[in-house]
């Protein structure tokens, strides 16, 4: 099979674009120069950055033009974070990060430990220390050095007045960063810029608003289309506004519809779709999904917009079927992209029904039944020993492990050393002469030392003496004790973040390749107030035993350093060939791939794999991409996918929803107008476009509050007759306005307190009516909101173990759910309403429950500061008014309601009204509650047991617990071992709690990490040690009060998993937590300070429930 060489002639490409464009935008590198971070150094003045505006009306000129501005504008976006904190510290070199304005993260102590040589380039082991974080770091969710991020490295002596080196995050493993002091590989942004001195201390800094990976292969597939063909840049730069079909259609307009309709109808089997469209909607389609599919299929640059629930993902998967049924042999395969790795999974589940050999390119995916088996790494592997396709690497690797161990070689005096540099290595780099280095041998054969075992050898050790000290040591441990940061990112999204920042398809942590260490021990002892020239003038000296003792550990250390420079001069030289060998390695890999792909039907990837597998797509051809969440996408991502040989570019999406998501906000709106998508350009550019207005989702009381945003929004049927939310008595939509006012966190993110408890408190309320969690999002547009609704729902004592859906508004774009609580946040007296003053998230708020939607705010502060809130709340509080100061809740039981206006209120009901229960327990006592609606089976009765025992005296314990009589535990009766029940009371059934995890969850012992409500490692924690004390103390107490129990055997509780069930006596009923694990290791695993202060605790009657499973 001939090779494909359009890979190679891309890659290389690169090359002669720089070599011809040295002063334009063309000759910028990939990662930024020192220069673009750092300017000049200190005597750079810090001035704004021109930056060229977008036209969200209006067309370019050229073609050039539109690349050359779009590219300066992601440029900016991409670049402009971490120079500003590389800025900031160059003003402030001794600020803490706290008092960062640039969100700036700072490492200190910061030293190279050792190179990897990987086929993906030379990494650098760094450690460094977290001082001016001051706290531990959950890693696991923070978005701190993750791997694609962009850092800067300046000297600690110097901080960026002269020398800043950039470097990409190479890698981040966990078991790396978890280390005291923690460690990451990074990638040094060129050959030049690469350090290799382990006894230099260095700073670095990153911006955590900014991620660099993001960005950095559409950057350059932008400057790589000046270079190419522009299809259709007639409509998407020059506003052509006559859309023809594209011409492949034009050429074979025939095809095959009869998927759209029933069996039988052989008038479908072959239309022409240009001139002979059918006239009715088939059965699957309503009538505007129909006339989106028409557009999609027969215009070469197809808009189609989707309001919430129109099923635009559904129309999509019906329009790719057809084209994949009608698709010729050896037609080159569709292209399928999304914003996000959740979205593509989406699409490409439904993409499997009718085309399972599909392949998934890029990024990771969570959807291992249906997805990983088609990613292009397993793929390649599954086929790897069938297939020679991979014999194009070989050279390349082979080139690269040469040139690997030429590198190691030269590295070798500093990997791992136990002594001194040897005098052959300074005259071998010329940094003494031959004569002195004859004198150095010569007199130290004069010299007779006794070996002793760790002794220092050779010849300059001898000549150095008592001169030789131990070099300082790099990176120390640190200890914050048990203080950690705040999290930063839902443990999703930052898995969203790194998946494209991954080599391969293979998920890798760590970069894999030959390790040298580095190690240098052992320096020169420093002398005050000698100066370089007398250093240099000592050097002089032919014979070196000459120099004087005093001088000899400064003249070491010069000689040091100017050994280390030599070395570091070679090492960048060799490193120029080891990056070309990566680069011939990444071609041999694509065309590797090329082989698998090239009969594929249909690829699917993100909007940043388009860019980043660019050469790898191209190479294949295509003539189809279809863009899913088009409208939320910069318009850079989606002009990347205009391959030179694509002819139809179907965009889906909804503008009136989320908007590209820019790191600096200034770029944003007037005048550069980065964050208008293609996809909404286009639109406002009257570009023709199909719109959906058929809505699924919502039940028609929550759609009427999108009134304002789609008027012509209309339901269907299935929407018509949805169960009513329970304890709501009819209320599914409520506006509870107040006026709690907001403040602001430490990360100056806006929060509500009190608008976060009663929240909890509402929240708690419908998980007492028979809600579960799973069915309930709550929403805010505030990351520090986020953070307090969880940290309240985590600490609610009803709700422990529970799995939270707590997110902000643009993390759910698409998403959907039973319940949503919308928690605005905003109340002040400047009137100010921030992100809700943005219609696009707006909307998206409006439209994402299906049954019930509770938003909490100032109705009134909305409506006289914003005219779409105004709007809205016009809207709500039509007939039937669904805003108000009180929440009405209304009691299942006696159809009582409550007004709500306090979160407190929430504490004093049991998930009913405030009526006494007053029903009789299956004990025979009488319910103590409020009403509730749960069955009573789950209530602890906390009244005296009573009942008589077989010794002949009453229980003595509270009825839900186990009976026991304390006279003869006291007096240690003959019938002692008889009087004591070891039956809990209560029902298998009353054991439950209200709100367990799954069994699921507890057998495997699921991390709290793995979901994505971001940080609840620390109430599970809690729980399971309260858990393990409390069973301690049970364990105890039957040693000490019960000698005739066993502990091992057929009958011990040792060894039997144990399900532990705490409830606390309150009014609002059982409070509980639930822990479940062995009797035995939960005893075992307590101290003995611990144990003596359990054994004489006494029991008031907070009690715990044990069952033996």
């Amino acid at each position: 099979m001939a090779r494909n060489t359009t890979i190679r002639e891309y890659v290389k490409g690169f090359r002669n674009m720089e070599a011809s464009n040295p002063s334009s935008w063309l000759s910028k590198s990939e990662i930024p120069s020192s220069t673009e971070i750092n300017g000049e150094g200190q005597d750079t003045i810090d001035e704004p950055v021109p930056v060229p505006v977008n036209k969200p009306v209006g067309q370019w000129d050229s073609k050039e033009g539109y690349l050359s501005d779009h590219y300066l504008l992601l440029r900016e976006d991409a670049v402009s974070p971490l120079r500003n904190v590389v800025s900031e510290l160059r003003n402030e070199p001794n600020i803490m990060e706290n008092d960062s304005q640039e969100n700036a993260s700072i490492y200190e102590k910061v030293h190279i430990i050792g190179f990897t040589f990987a086929t993906s380039g030379i990494g650098v082991k760094i450690t460094f220390s977290l001082r001016r974080a001051g706290k531990r770091v959950l890693w696991e969710q923070s978005k701190r050095l993750v791997t694609g991020s962009m850092v800067a490295l300046t000297p600690a002596k110097d901080m960026f007045k002269t020398i800043c080196r950039v470097a990409i995050v190479a890698a981040r493993p966990l078991d790396g960063v978890q280390k005291n002091p923690p460690e990451i590989d990074i990638f040094f942004a060129s050959p030049e810029e690469i350090e290799i001195d382990p006894q230099q201390e260095w700073v670095m800094v990153e911006c955590r608003d900014g991620y660099f990976e993001a960005y950095r292969h559409t950057l350059r597939s932008l400057q790589r289309m000046s270079m190419e063909t522009f299809p259709l840049s007639e409509h998407l730069a020059r506003i052509d506004r006559d859309l023809l079909p594209p011409p492949y259609l034009a050429e074979q307009p025939y095809k095959d519809l009869s998927l759209l309709y029933p069996p039988n109808h052989e008038d479908c089997l072959n239309v022409d779709i240009i001139n002979d469209w059918p006239q009715d909607s088939p059965p699957i389609l309503d009538g505007s999904q129909f006339e989106a599919l028409r557009r999609i299929l027969t215009k070469q640059v197809a808009i189609i917009q989707g309001p919430p629930g129109t099923g635009k993902t559904h129309v999509s998967v019906v329009a790719l079927e057809l084209l994949v049924r009608n698709m010729a042999p050896g037609d080159p395969p569709i292209i399928l992209a999304a914003h996000t790795n959740h979205a593509v999974d989406q699409l490409l589940r439904h993409v499997a029904r009718f085309e399972p050999d599909f392949i998934r390119l890029g990024g990771m995916t969570t959807d291992y039944e249906n997805i990983k088996p088609r990613t292009l790494f397993e793929v390649r592997t599954s086929t790897r020993n069938a297939n020679s396709a991979s014999a194009p690497r070989l050279p390349s690797l082979a080139r690269t492990r040469k040139v690997a161990q030429e590198m190691r070689k030269l590295l070798e005096p500093l990997s791992d050393s136990d002594q001194p540099f040897s005098s052959e290595l300074f005259v071998k780099h010329g940094i003494i002469t031959a004569t002195q280095f004859v004198s150095l041998q010569n007199g130290a054969a004069e010299w007779v030392r006794v070996d002793e075992p760790g002794q220092i050898q050779g010849d300059i050790a001898l000549w150095l003496g008592t001169e030789l000290v131990r070099a300082e040591s790099g990176t120390l441990p640190e200890d914050f004790g048990f203080d950690f940061e705040e999290v930063d990112l839902e443990f999703e999204q930052l898995q969203e973040m790194e998946a494209e920042a991954k080599v391969d398809d293979e998920v890798m942590d760590t970069l894999r390749g030959d390790y040298s260490g580095l190690k240098e021990p052992f320096t020169g002892r420093k002398t005050r107030g000698v100066t370089e020239e007398a250093v240099k003038a000592a050097l002089e000296k032919e014979d070196m035993w000459k120099i004087n003792v005093t001088l000899r550990g400064p003249v070491y250390r010069f000689m040091q350093q100017k050994l280390k420079d030599a070395m570091k001069k070679a090492f960048r030289s060799m490193a120029k060939s080891y990056e070309e060998t990566v680069t011939e390695n990444k071609i041999g890999r694509w065309e590797a791939d090329a082989t698998y792909l090239q009969n594929t039907r249909v690829i699917g990837m993100t909007t940043t794999g388009l860019s980043k597998y660019r050469a790898l797509i191209q190479s294949l051809r295509p003539r189809i991409v279809l863009i899913e969440e088009a409208a939320e996408t910069l318009e850079a991502y989606v002009t990347a996918s205009c391959f030179p040989s694509l002819q139809h570019l179907i965009l889906v999406g909804d503008h009136q929803q989320l908007r590209g998501h820019c790191t600096v906000k200034e770029l944003e709106g007037d005048p550069w107008y980065l964050d208008v998508s293609m996809f909404e350009r286009l639109v406002k550019n009257d570009v023709g476009f199909s719109k959906m207005i058929t809505q699924r989702r919502m039940i028609p009381e929550i759609r009427r509050a999108l009134k304002p945003i789609y008027e012509e929004l209309e339901d269907h049927e299935s929407v018509l007759n949805r169960p009513p939310i329970p304890g709501m008595g009819g209320l599914n939509t409520f506006f509870f306005t107040h006026e709690w006012p907001e403040s602001s966190d430490t990360h100056m993110s806006k929060i509500n307190q009190e608008e976060a408890n009663v929240i909890v408190g509402f929240f708690d309320y419908l998980i007492y009516n028979g809600m579960e969690t799973k069915n309930i999002t709550v929403l805010t547009f505030y990351n520090g909101q986020r953070k307090l609704i969880l940290r309240g729902l985590r600490s609610h004592p009803n709700l422990q173990g529970c799995i939270f859906k707590v997110v902000t508004v643009d993390s759910y774009q698409g998403e959907e759910n039973d319940i949503v609580i919308l928690s605005l946040v905003r109340n002040n007296t400047k009137h100010n309403i921030g992100f809700l003053s943005v219609g696009n998230r707006v909307c998206v708020a409006l439209s994402r429950a299906q049954r019930g939607f509770y938003i909490f705010g100032n109705a009134e502060l909305l409506s006289h500061t914003d005219a779409l809130w105004w709007d809205v709340i016009q809207t709500m509080q039509e007939d039937p008014n669904r805003v108000g100061s009180m929440l009405p809740i209304t009691c299942k039981n006696h159809g009582e309601t409550v007004n709500i206006t306090e979160p407190h209120q929430f504490s004093t009901l049991a998930g009913g009204c405030e009526r006494e229960c007053r029903v009789e327990l299956p004990c025979g006592h009488m319910c103590a509650l409020t009403c509730h609606p749960f069955a009573h089976d789950l209530v602890n009765c906390k009244k005296p047991c009573k009942k008589p025992l077989d010794c002949g005296h009453d229980c003595d314990e509270l009825c839900y617990l186990p009976c026991r009589c304390a006279t003869c535990v006291k007096g240690r009766g003959p019938d002692y071992a008889n009087s004591r029940s070891t039956s809990p009371r209560r029902t298998e059934s009353a054991q439950r709690s209200l709100h367990p995890l799954s069994q699921t969850d507890l057998r495997e012992g699921k991390p709290f990490r793995d979901f994505a409500q971001g940080g609840h490692v620390k109430s599970d924690a809690d729980l399971a040690a309260i858990a393990t004390e409390e069973l301690s103390r049970l364990h105890l107490q039957q040693a000490g009060n019960d000698k005739t129990m066993p502990f091992s055997g057929e009958d011990s509780a040792a060894g039997h998993e144990m399900k532990l069930v705490r409830t606390c006596s309150k009014a609002d009923g059982p409070v509980r937590g639930v822990w479940k694990g062995p009797w035995g290791n939960a005893a075992s695993k307590l101290s003995p300070k611990a144990k003596e202060k359990e054994s004489t605790r006494k029991d008031k009657g907070n009690g715990w429930n044990l069952k033996r499973r």
